[in-house]
């Protein structure tokens, strides 16, 4: 392709070809005849041979008068859309620096090639491969001896653990339920694959966890997963169209460790609030997180000065706690907020819990009693 007479060509100072859409309609026509012209005679610059354009002769080229040329032309070089050259030849800088950087991706192509070539020249010298072989089976022979290529998503190292993501996942209606299960859909669109994922690797690390840390619970009976589902789609407006949704969710929050009153009492604030049965599923498992992390419950008959402030603080301290975790639904959250609300209403800094308080309140007195001696 013929090129400009160039000493220098500066890429930075060449202006975008987007710019074109706020140029006038005069200079933006003008500018795509030239344009056009230019790729028609594969070339970057106006020359013939050796000799430069004239103006004219570019005017009958792209199909335009003289004077319409002569007129345009001026304002399109300032704006840097076209150039001179050192011998007074019009070119685009556009089709220039396609052109260099076309050359510079051959010339990489060809050095890769020659350092391939030289590769597999040296690996066939000290016998790593046999002759005859391709570079690309030579390196999947390399590769392989060096133990392949690495995973792209490798397995956690031990210790580590994967937290459970709660939250609402669009998209997705139907629990996970057994292997070679139908999904069955009420003419609502998948959601997609992340989400899906997302939402099953939410059930598997709950399922798993769960397995790993306490006996396998009974299967709930059919009925009462039905009469229980039945009482969630009220408490939440739930039409009957949703009866099979809530009636796998329902089974799930049981065998999570849910009751009946745990599951309605946390629906019924969101009567009306979700057209979906799916909406409450996040909403019921925290629940169910924070029944598990609940304090303990205080024994009948404290035995010491220490175990009756306990039980004392205990009582004053559980219902704020409440109402922070019904706030937040977070009980990470709730924990690093607590010590100040604590120090502020007078209660130990740890979380509320009969047993903490007592030792708290013992390594109280136990540091007094040092102190007096």
């Amino acid at each position: 392709m013929m090129r400009p007479e160039l000493a220098e060509f500066d890429r930075a100072a060449m202006p975008s070809l987007k710019l074109l859409r706020s140029m006038p309609a005069d200079l933006h026509g003008v500018m795509i005849k030239l344009h056009d012209a230019l790729k028609e005679m594969r070339s970057c610059v106006f020359r013939i041979g050796l000799d430069v354009m004239h103006d004219s002769e570019i005017a009958q080229q792209v199909g335009l008068s003289s004077d319409a040329l002569a007129d345009t032309l001026p304002a399109i070089i300032r704006k840097g859309m076209m150039a001179r050259d050192d011998g007074g030849a019009l070119y685009s800088p556009h089709l220039y620096d396609r052109l260099l950087r076309k050359e510079e991706r051959a010339a990489r192509k060809a050095q890769a090639e020659a350092d391939r070539a030289q590769w597999v020249a040296e690996a066939q010298e000290r016998v790593d491969a046999p002759q005859g072989m391709t570079p690309k089976q030579i390196a999947s022979i390399l590769n392989g001896r060096k133990g392949g290529r690495p995973r792209k998503n490798p397995a956690p190292a031990a210790g580590q653990k994967n937290m459970p993501f709660y939250g609402l996942v669009g998209g997705t209606e139907k629990p996970e339920q057994k292997n070679n299960t139908s999904r069955v859909m009420e003419n609502e669109p998948m959601g997609s694959l992340e989400e899906e994922r997302e939402y099953n690797n939410l059930n598997n690390t709950l399922s798993s966890s769960s397995a790993s840390r306490e006996p396998e619970s009974p299967k709930p009976d059919r009925a009462e997963v039905s009469r229980i589902a039945r009482k969630a789609r009220e408490a939440g407006g739930i039409g009957a169209d949703q009866r099979t949704y809530s009636e796998n969710y329902v089974r799930d929050w049981l065998k999570a460790g849910a009751d009946e009153e745990l599951i309605v009492q946390t629906i019924a604030p969101l009567h009306g609030k979700a057209h979906k049965f799916v909406y409450f599923d996040a909403p019921v498992r925290q629940a169910i997180q924070q029944k598990s992390t609940a304090p303990a419950a205080k024994p009948a008959i404290p035995k010491d000065e220490a175990e009756w402030q306990a039980q004392e603080a205990w009582k004053r301290a559980q219902p704020l706690w409440a109402r922070m975790m019904q706030a937040e639904k977070d009980l990470s959250a709730v924990n690093r907020q607590w010590p100040p609300v604590a120090q502020k209403n007078g209660f130990p800094d740890c979380p509320p819990g009969y047993d903490a308080y007592v030792a708290y309140f013992r390594q109280q007195a136990k540091g007094a009693r040092a102190a007096a001696a």
